[in-house]
């Protein structure tokens, strides 16, 4: 067979990965294992995207695993500070996954695809930058109270990126903030504003109803004095509610001396005597026994179950978490 030949009929074959692809798509677990090798060993990594490095850029690879050391970039060789021209934007991309879902190795003519960083789309990645828009990179909606950063307001940034992100430590997680004057770009950070140097927690990307955090004890507090207060307004409408007993029980019984003869008149029986009886029996039932009696064992519940750590008789809601504190 003559070279031209030898060409032509490579030319028309698809690639070896592609084959043997197919091979395992269509194979049965068994068959799957034998074609794979034991314990994986002999797999070729199929639909792995080559990467686009730019001249300054050394990169670790192992099928769609990747630990790249450059500049600072998050999408073409023209992005980021390092596309710009900038110094001091080192910056190190590891990326599990690169294309995500949609990574093949070849396109449709079997031309060998080549990826650039896509922040979006990419499976899993932990990127690390001296000086990066860390939020416009990864289109992250920016709260108002300040801290993001910009094209024009870069900041050095480590950022983690995948479906599920678990940090977890074997004794304790400390979130911590401004520890230094200074930030990665020389610029003083001063005590004059400290909005932008909290801990943000937003679910959905959705920063517009961002509220400030409680603090435990001095809620804990707070309520306290509210159950003083509301105890000592209990006392005060008692005391007005014996008084007015009184008064009433005084009106409900007064007499008036007949304009014959100056003889005393006997009480209104028909409407007055009912009626103050009625006042008496719903005031002592509806006001009585429940500001001596029941309001008393539902404030004293509430305390314990919620405002002291007693656990009380539902247990489990006191509003202090056992762990987690913040300032």
């Amino acid at each position: 067979m003559t070279d031209s030949k030898v060409k032509a009929t490579a030319a028309i074959q698809p690639p070896t990965d592609s084959i043997e692809k197919s091979k395992l798509d269509d194979a049965s677990p068994a068959e799957e294992a034998n074609i794979r090798g034991v314990l994986n060993q002999d797999t070729e990594n199929y639909d792995t995207p080559d990467l686009v490095l730019t001249s300054n850029e050394k990169v670790i690879k192992k099928g769609n695993a990747s630990i790249k050391l450059g500049k600072d970039r998050n999408s073409n060789r023209a992005s980021g500070h390092g596309g710009k021209g900038h110094s001091h934007c080192a910056a190190i991309d590891i990326v599990a996954g690169t294309l995500g879902h949609s990574a093949r190795s070849r396109d449709e003519k079997s031309n060998k695809l080549y990826a650039e960083p896509n922040f979006v789309i990419d499976s899993a990645r932990i990127y690390v930058s001296q000086k990066a828009d860390i939020d416009g990179y990864f289109r992250l909606k920016k709260p108002t109270g300040g801290g993001s950063t910009s094209p024009v307001t870069p900041r050095s940034g480590i950022a983690l990126k995948a479906d599920n992100i678990r940090v977890i430590g074997r004794e304790n997680i400390r979130l911590i903030t401004r520890p230094d004057s200074i930030n990665s770009q020389g610029g003083s950070l001063s005590n004059t504003y400290k909005g932008g140097y909290g801990i943000d927690l937003i679910a959905m990307n959705d920063p517009e109803d961002l509220q400030p955090m409680v603090k435990g004890e001095n809620l804990k507090d707070c309520l306290l004095q509210f159950k003083e207060y509301i105890d000592q307004l209990a006392t005060v409408v008692n005391t007005f509610i014996t008084y007015q007993k009184e008064f009433n029980n005084a009106v409900q019984t007064h007499t008036h001396m007949s304009p014959f003869y100056g003889s005393e008149v006997p009480p209104d029986f028909k409407q007055l005597l009912n009626a103050g009886l009625k006042n008496a029996i719903v005031v002592g039932l509806n006001c009585e026994v429940e500001l001596n009696a029941t309001l008393p064992l539902k404030g004293t519940s509430i305390q314990n179950d919620y405002l002291e750590n007693t656990g009380g008789i539902s247990g489990g809601k006191y509003i202090l978490s056992s762990y987690n504190r913040t300032n």
